[in-house]
């Protein structure tokens, strides 16, 4: 028989005969019905065997999600396949920065993980198969986050759960007009994993001093829009999508400037920055009519009754809820948010707080293998209490609309949660080793490149003010906070909408003085 197909092993593309060939020289009507059959199989087989594809723009390597059936729900393979091309790229000259996109443009760069399949398998009994996709996606995750060159990576779509995970941990995080950002764990009966409770606490701008809007965001599964993504951090960057093809020619042109200076450390500062500034010059304003999302009442509700210093379980966050009465737009925000977590896992929320307490103050490595460590225990689930797999079949293999009714809603005992977040012999998990195999307790970057926090713009008036070394008080007005971070900060003055978010922070977070106007951070 003659082998109609060959395959190209440098571009891995099937050459098939041409359709007119096989009419020359055959008049057997039941081949050509079998040949466009096969071509038409030979096309799915390709594109299911791609669900990631590489390629090169110059000299950026570009890493798209290529599933889009399933909203690029990462598996095993995607994030096996993702992590062993990124350690090449890494090791190589030829390789000056990465770009993360998808294939389904403005539909989805990644719903999350396939916990579906996840679900299915540890419900069969096979455990072990669910618990190494977690290790592969986690993995990555570390990866990305201890990544030597700079990772872009284009929110354009949905960006949840997964997600986030591929994008939380790189410093360039470009949300655009499509975004739909989220952490809806706490529906499906899981936690906030892929090391979101080690970044919210660290990116997030505003009521976030004592991580009160990351585990806001963790437990409601609120749904952020882009601009409210890049308002509250989680994107580093807003760009219309119409401009991020264009954006990604210009990436690929970048070249390190390695002979400024001798310093690899400092060649690579340099990078990062010039990186930055050339995302700056294709970022666009937020639209005339946006408004953020959460007001002033709003912010004083979640800054108030999420903070993890002050409430030590979901029982009195509930009663911090009910017990708030600092404004009626304050109280009917309360009920809502009581509505919402009604519907949630209380197995889960806890598991989230005390996950979110732990890595808001542990290094990345470490964030990653206790998400690891919960993860595997939720899948196997020898304590009887999470409803992971169940809840997954309910919501997203099942398909049924209504909450899944949750049987474990009382309250664990310390020693059980933190069995639950903890490593176990009878189920040993580790991370994989990346080229990097570093880790450390803050972003080296992300910080420089995103808008200004709550706490750089009270760290500046006290700068300034002289209020942390004793030296006399100098006045300062918000004229003045608004001249430096939109025209004097290097780090901020090229961003868009940096007035929009000092306006909105010195509002509600200063005292202005009537007589001088002199701002008072008002803690």
């Amino acid at each position: 028989m003659v082998n109609l197909y060959k395959r190209d092993i440098q571009g891995q593309s099937l050459h098939l005969p041409s359709y007119n060939m096989i009419r020359r020289t055959t008049t057997n009507k039941l081949l050509l019905k079998n040949f466009k059959r096969s071509l038409m199989s030979s096309s799915i087989v390709m594109k299911e065997a791609a669900p990631v594809l590489f390629s090169m723009q110059d000299t950026a390597r570009v890493v798209t999600l290529n599933r889009p059936a399933k909203l690029n729900a990462l598996n095993f393979e995607m994030c096996q396949s993702m992590f062993q091309i990124l350690n090449e790229y890494s090791k190589s000259d030829a390789t000056n920065l990465i770009i993360v996109k998808s294939s389904d443009k403005g539909r989805s760069l990644c719903a999350g993980g396939d916990v579906a399949t996840v679900a299915v398998q540890n419900l069969n009994g096979n455990h072990k198969k669910a618990i190494e996709f977690f290790e592969a996606e986690y993995s990555l995750n570390l990866q990305m986050a201890t990544y030597p060159k700079p990772i872009v990576t284009y929110m354009n779509g949905i960006t949840m759960g997964g997600g986030v995970g591929l994008s939380v941990h790189t410093p360039f995080r470009i949300a655009t007009e499509n975004t739909k950002w989220a952490m809806p764990e706490m529906d499906i009966g899981f936690f906030p994993d892929v090391g979101t409770t080690f970044a919210l606490p660290r990116l997030v701008t505003m009521a976030n001093n004592h991580s009160q809007m990351a585990l806001y965001l963790c437990l409601t599964g609120e749904v952020l829009n882009g601009e409210d993504a890049y308002m509250l951090g989680l994107a580093s960057h807003y760009v219309n999508s119409e401009n991020l093809q264009s954006l990604e020619v210009r990436l690929g042109e970048l070249t390190p400037t390695k002979h400024i200076t001798a310093d690899p450390a400092k060649s690579s500062a340099i990078f990062f920055d010039m990186v930055n500034g050339t995302i700056n010059e294709f970022s666009t304003n937020l639209p005339m009519d946006y408004k953020f999302k959460f007001t002033t009442d709003q912010l004083d509700v979640i800054e108030s009754c999420f903070d993890i210093t002050r409430h030590t379980s979901i029982e009195e966050i509930l009663r911090s809820l009910d017990q708030y009465a600092k404004s009626e737009a304050g109280i009917s925000f309360c009920t809502e948010i009581k509505n919402k977590l009604a519907t949630k896992s209380m197995t889960s929320m806890q598991i989230a707080l005390k996950v979110l307490k732990e890595n808001s103050r542990d290094d990345i490595n470490s964030a990653l293998r206790r998400d690891l460590f919960t993860a595997s225990n939720m899948c196997v689930n020898e304590e009887g209490v999470s409803e992971f797999s169940e809840a997954t079949k309910h919501k997203l293999v099942d398909k049924q609309k209504t909450p899944y009714p949750w049987k474990h809603n009382s309250v664990i005992s310390p020693n059980l949660l933190r069995a639950m977040v903890s490593p176990k012999l009878s189920t040993p998990v580790s991370l994989w080793e990346n080229f990097s195999n570093i880790t450390w307790d803050q972003y080296p970057y992300h910080s420089k490149y995103q808008l200004p926090s709550e706490q750089s713009i009270k760290q500046y008036l006290r700068r300034v003010s002289g209020h942390q070394d004793g030296a006399t008080s100098a006045f300062i007005t918000k004229n003045e906070v608004l001249k430096h971070f939109t025209r004097t900060n290097k780090l901020t003055k090229d961003k868009s909408d940096v007035a929009l978010i000092c306006n909105i922070i010195c509002e509600r977070k200063c005292n202005m003085d009537p007589v001088n106007g002199a701002l008072i951070w008002n803690d």
